[in-house]
């Protein structure tokens, strides 16, 4: 049986040499990664094989827009919400507001979505794979 740390030089000779991998610490226990450098034009080329990315935008009115926006998540788009309705100062709407952000974000928790306040009248929820 040939061992996976040798292999011969050529065919001509018998000599087989040891040729190791350096490896962390942990030795032979240790994951074998090689670290790439970012190559700019295979990122393009992974992106370009994604499916189109959409921005939705809506006017959040009530609890009835939650599925609407669950469903942009779960389709991969990016989702801008008109918050200035809810977000008037009134401590009622306030309130409703405060229900349902939590529920968007209880709903799309799996989807691991993010959600940030862009202004004092705009929300953003964007998928997983969108940094924000």
């Amino acid at each position: 049986m040939r061992s996976i740390f040798r292999r011969k030089q050529n065919d001509d000779t018998s000599d087989e040499i040891i040729t190791k991998r350096s490896l962390p610490s942990l030795g032979i226990f240790s994951p074998a990664t090689e670290s790439r450098e970012a190559d700019p034009v295979r990122e393009l080329k992974r992106l370009s094989e994604l499916e189109e990315i959409f921005v939705r935008s809506r006017k959040l009115e009530s609890l009835a827009d939650v599925p609407y926006v669950v469903e942009e998540i779960k389709e991969g788009n990016i989702v801008l919400l008109d918050i200035s309705r809810l977000n008037d100062g009134n401590n009622q709407t306030h309130i409703e507001l405060r229900r349902i952000i939590e529920r968007i974000r209880g709903a799309t928790k799996g989807y691991q979505a993010d959600i940030a306040l862009v202004n004092d009248g705009c929300m953003i929820i964007t998928p997983s794979f969108v940094k924000i």
